[in-house]
């Protein structure tokens, strides 16, 4: 059961817990949930419907580091995988957006992150031979992108617009930390 005032993520909307409505709607009992970056988006989810993955609480704080720390050993998207039997650059980009979604639908930061990473090194690769990155990498990646740094904002206790600058600095000190325990 929630309680009154948690914070929570409901599907990609970082909520809090405004109220419980008994017999709301069909005679079940819901939350009113109210989103913390969209003022005006207020979600009701049955009770019964309050489970994870579509529902769960935010990550701890130190869930919320460990989850960054992790950021330089995230897994690519097999492109290879993706590209198997494709003979039209449609049918690939069809394969990534799928892939997206899947990893989307799974409601978990986790997930997100090798969303942004393929996303942008595919962009990054594109720019270097004069293309332009594609539509649906710039949607997936700004997405998973706000996702992520809505939930670190509450889970982090900082400002969302401060979060980009605070991932920054705590992967650039790691990454610093590991090429000198390297060198040791």
């Amino acid at each position: 059961m929630l309680e009154l005032g948690q914070t929570v993520v409901y599907r990609h909307h970082v909520c809090t817990v405004a109220s419980l409505r008994e017999n709301y709607y069909a005679g079940k009992d819901y939350y009113e949930l109210h989103a913390l970056f969209d003022n005006s988006l207020k979600l009701y989810v049955a009770v019964e419907d309050a489970v994870p993955p579509a529902l769960r609480p935010t990550m701890t704080r130190d869930e919320a580091l460990a989850l960054i720390d992790s950021i330089p050993e995230v897994e690519d998207i097999d492109a290879t995988a993706l590209a198997e039997g494709v003979d039209t650059p449609t049918l690939l980009d069809r394969r990534i957006k799928e892939e997206y979604s899947r990893r989307l639908k799974t409601f978990t930061p986790e997930e997100l992150l090798p969303i942004m990473k393929f996303a942008y090194e595919r962009s990054r690769k594109r720019e270097k031979n004069g293309r332009n990155a594609t539509a649906t990498d710039k949607k997936y990646f700004e997405l998973a992108e706000d996702l992520l740094c809505n939930e670190l904002s509450i889970s982090l206790g900082i400002d969302r617009d401060d979060v980009y600058d605070f991932l920054t600095q705590r992967i650039e000190s790691a990454m610093a930390r590991s090429k000198s325990k390297q060198t040791v």
